[in-house]
């Protein structure tokens, strides 16, 4: 990854930092997560002639579908941004709305020239723990539309989990299976995202009340 990606999201970490700094702490009305980060595609786990019937067979991937899936430094396609709002909703459900940017450049181990990628999805997540733990696992699932040289919707579905440092400020990172029909043409591929999450803090649409005589939310 160039040095530039490694400094933008230095400076998008800052930012994060700066605003988590203004906010007050966690309570029933903090629904809202942004999230800003990286994200990767890796076709390596589709690389076979099911997908590319016209793939040479001594050549992809021919040992299953998690043969090498962590070999990052030749098969991921890793860029940035990748930003989402969570919302939660009830009984550990939350809905996510994601938007990613990527640059083609690997199919697994095959070099092409650079593809354009954007994608837009929608995930129902539900937490595996109560929601107000610092480290709260997830599994998801939904759909989304990938823009790229073949493009077409997608069902997506996949892992996860966020770590809070504190009531305001953490990171999330997942992994998920993006697929779509060969009627499309969109590879089907493994997508992976980290990034850096923050709590917005409802409690802010009440500031008002402060300033009133009588406080109607607390009886003060």
């Amino acid at each position: 990854m160039k040095s530039g990606l490694f400094k933008n999201l230095l400076l998008l970490l800052i930012i994060n930092v700066f605003f988590v700094s203004t906010s007050y702490s966690q309570d029933q009305f903090n629904k809202w997560i942004v999230g800003i980060g990286i994200n990767a595609v890796d076709y390596f786990p589709t690389l076979n002639t099911t997908h590319h019937p016209d793939l040479d067979p001594s050549t992809g991937n021919q040992d299953g579908f998690f043969n090498e899936i962590t070999n990052a430094q030749d098969h991921w396609n890793v860029y940035a941004p990748r930003v989402n709002v969570t919302r939660y909703w009830k009984n550990r459900i939350s809905l996510d709305v994601s938007f990613s940017v990527n640059k083609i450049t690997k199919y697994g181990d095959i070099e092409i020239d650079a593809i354009p990628y954007y994608a837009l999805d929608g995930n129902l997540q539900y937490c595996l723990v109560n929601p107000e733990n610092y480290f709260t696992p997830f599994i998801y699932a939904g759909g989304g539309y990938t823009f790229a040289e073949r493009s077409g919707g997608t069902i997506n579905a996949g892992l996860g989990t966020n770590y809070w440092f504190n009531e305001s400020l953490g990171i999330n990172a997942q992994a998920g299976y993006k697929y779509n029909s060969p009627d499309f043409q969109l590879i089907p591929h493994v997508f992976y995202s980290f990034s850096v999450v923050m709590k917005l803090n409802g409690q802010r649409r009440f500031m008002w009340n402060s300033r009133k005589k009588f406080n109607w939310r607390n009886g003060k």
